[in-house]
């Protein structure tokens, strides 16, 4: 067996990290260089406080700093257009020598992960985590020089074994090199001035109002002030705080839901589709940063709502970054931040379920999840209507669950409108239906009904009346024997029946909830079975979009004469306009009488005889039997 060593080739690695491959964000070195100095400044703060109050109490250690004289943070951000400068200052910790070679000039390591900060025991978490954000200064810049000076309070800490170096220190790199070269220099000031010769795409796009956004853009807010100078103009940064504000507070048909907390603190929204426009989009900060904005989507929005917009801050440390910071890993953290605002809908909405109806999902993507509390609390919100004991009502679904417990029951589903027209028009046949089953659910909440109905679902199928024309519903047992949690069913329900009540039928039209046309193709019917293999093939698709397209025509322009197939071009012409009408009464002597034999000609004038044996499609004849026999109007 042979064997070889796995390498890396270094210089590919680092440009490839050093560019915007890896920085999707053109401005992330601004991110990157303020964290920086955000830690740095906060390191030296958590210093200062920590000098001789180690073994004091809180009250006694706050005494005795307020006797000292503070420290106040200060950074600066400073551009020369004519020199193409950038300059990043803070009056931080400092680095020394030793930091340039242990920490600096190696890619991936970071001295706020390392053991001599840990080694401090300080009560700060800092933001950086990586050591790679050196790489978009490479990244945007020919050439980089750092000036530094530790600051002495490195060496006050209690347990401080290794005094550490004070000695200024200037480092230098230059595109292309392989190496970073640092001197002993006269700095007197602690803390940390880098600058950046900005390559000329760069420097081109900079301007005062880019540095201020930019600064704006990553950070909720600014603990102490930072300035910002470009040639002679200069703004200083000291926003507040605004992650608390609560602009929807008083607006009607908007929840509001405040969130302050050890972890975490801002605002949660939930809405209809009208206020969409009005709030906007989420945000996320962590630590005072930025994690991601409106293009990233984390999943954090449950399932069951159609809308939730949230402006949130973690406190600390919690999400797993990506190595970019511009995104978080889909771990278990996000999903515990998932669990915990699920949480905390459930309990704003805790005492008044109901007032969670009207901004829950329809139900035809699923809205079923993995946390219990949140399907109780569904249960309760969703409401059905249902003809139950001779009257229409309207009830939660945990109340009928509950209503039918220890039961075994047959459950029909049919439009409001299709009621109405069966009980006027087919009154002996409506009884049979009425005494065949034990709860008759509206269209209203059906397919949510059908997702928290899981535990209890049995067989579901079509009925197509042969004696009624216009009635097509569905008919579902459902067996509550046993109260049954809903999670470990989650992905076991069924919307609609998976199968037709005849295989003989190729299509059907079906009334569904939000009163579009659905035209529903039989997957086992033989000229599927023929058709499917090929339906890649362009004048096959085009040709079926065309006798689809035809079909729907006819049921929603019933007082057209149809004498042929039109070809649309394969498009969509005319929508259901009429939801007064029902989609099934509506097809009703739809078709022709010859529609078949119309369809029949269509299909030889798309394909050749030649096309139609290449593609295994010489049996493709359609039949009157293949369509519901109420469908045809009677033969002149």
């Amino acid at each position: 067996m042979k064997q070889c060593k796995v390498g890396m080739d270094q210089e590919n690695i680092i440009s490839t990290f050093a560019s915007t491959q890896f920085y999707g964000d053109p401005d992330a070195y601004i991110r990157e260089f303020l964290q920086n100095a955000i830690d740095a400044c906060n390191t030296r703060a958590a210093l200062e406080w920590s000098w001789g109050t180690e073994f004091l109490e809180m009250e006694e250690a706050r005494a005795l700093n307020s006797m000292r004289n503070p420290y106040s943070p200060q950074i600066s951000i400073q551009y020369n257009s004519e020199t193409q400068r950038l300059v990043f200052e803070d009056n931080g910790i400092g680095i020394n020598a030793r930091d340039i070679e242990q920490y600096v000039a190696k890619i991936g390591v970071s001295f706020y992960q390392s053991e001599d900060f840990s080694a401090q025991q300080l009560h700060y978490e800092p933001v950086a985590q990586f050591g790679v954000g050196m790489l978009s200064g490479f990244m945007v810049a020919r050439a980089l020089l750092i000036e530094s000076r530790k600051d002495k309070s490195v060496n006050t800490a209690w347990n401080v074994t290794d005094r550490q170096s004070l000695e200024p220190v200037t480092a230098k790199w230059i595109e292309g090199a392989e190496t970073m070269e640092y001197i002993n220099s006269n700095r007197e000031q602690s803390g940390t001035r880098i600058t950046l010769v900005l390559r000329p795409k760069y420097a081109k796009n900079l301007s005062l109002q880019r540095l201020v956004h930019a600064v704006q853009h990553y950070m909720l807010y600014q603990p102490f002030p930072i300035q910002i100078s470009f040639d002679e103009k200069s703004v200083t940064l000291r926003e507040q705080n605004h992650i608390m504000d609560n602009p929807f507070a008083d607006i009607l048909g908007i929840i509001s839901i405040r969130i302050m907390d050890e972890l975490m603190e801002g605002c949660i929204w939930i809405y209809n589709s009208k206020h969409q426009g009005l709030i906007g989009t989420s945000c996320l900060y962590q630590q005072g940063f930025l994690v991601t904005d409106e293009k990233k989507d984390l999943g954090l929005k449950p399932e069951w709502l159609r809308h939730m917009t949230y402006h949130l801050h973690l406190r600390k440390k919690f999400l797993t970054l990506r190595l970019a910071r511009d995104d978080v890993a889909h771990d278990e953290n996000l999903t515990e931040l998932r669990r915990l605002i699920g949480r905390r809908i459930v309990e704003h909405f805790a005492s008044n379920p109901l007032g969670l109806n009207q901004y829950i999902a329809s139900g035809q993507q699923p809205v079923l999840t993995e946390y219990e509390e949140e399907m109780q609390l569904l249960g309760k919100a969703v409401t059905v209507e249902v003809y139950l004991k001779g009257r229409e009502i309207e009830l939660p679904v945990a109340t009928i669950i509950q209503g039918y417990t220890g039961k075994s029951i047959r459950i029909a589903f049919i439009s409001k409108g299709l009621f109405t027209y069966y009980r006027q028009n087919h009154i002996m046949d409506f009884r049979r239906f009425l005494a065949e089953y034990q709860l008759i659910v509206f269209e209203k909440n059906r397919d949510l009904f059908c997702q928290l109905l899981a535990p209890y679902q049995g067989s579901m199928h079509y009925v197509i009346s042969s004696e009624c024309p216009g009635v097509i519903y569905e008919e579902m047992d459902a067996d509550f024997h046993m109260i049954k949690s809903v999670v470990p069913y989650r992905y076991q329900y069924h919307l609609r029946p998976e199968t037709f009540p005849d295989n003989e039928i190729f299509c059907m039209v079906t009334n569904t909830a939000n009163g579009t046309l659905e035209l529903r193709v039989n997957p086992k019917h033989r000229l599927l079975r023929i058709l499917e293999p090929v339906m890649y093939h362009p004048k096959v698709h085009r040709m079926m979009e065309v006798i689809y397209e035809n079909i729907k025509q006819r049921v929603i322009n019933t007082q057209h004469r149809w004498n042929k197939i039109v070809d649309f071009g394969g498009s969509f012409v005319d929508d259901w306009k009429n939801q007064e009408n029902v989609p099934t009464v509506s097809c009703i002597w739809c078709l022709e009488g010859d529609f078949d034999v119309s369809v029949n000609e269509f299909i030889a004038q798309t394909l050749t005889q030649k096309e139609r044996v290449d593609l295994g499609l010489v049996g493709l004849v359609f039949r009157r039997q293949d369509f519901i026999d109420w469908w045809f109007a009677p033969r002149e």
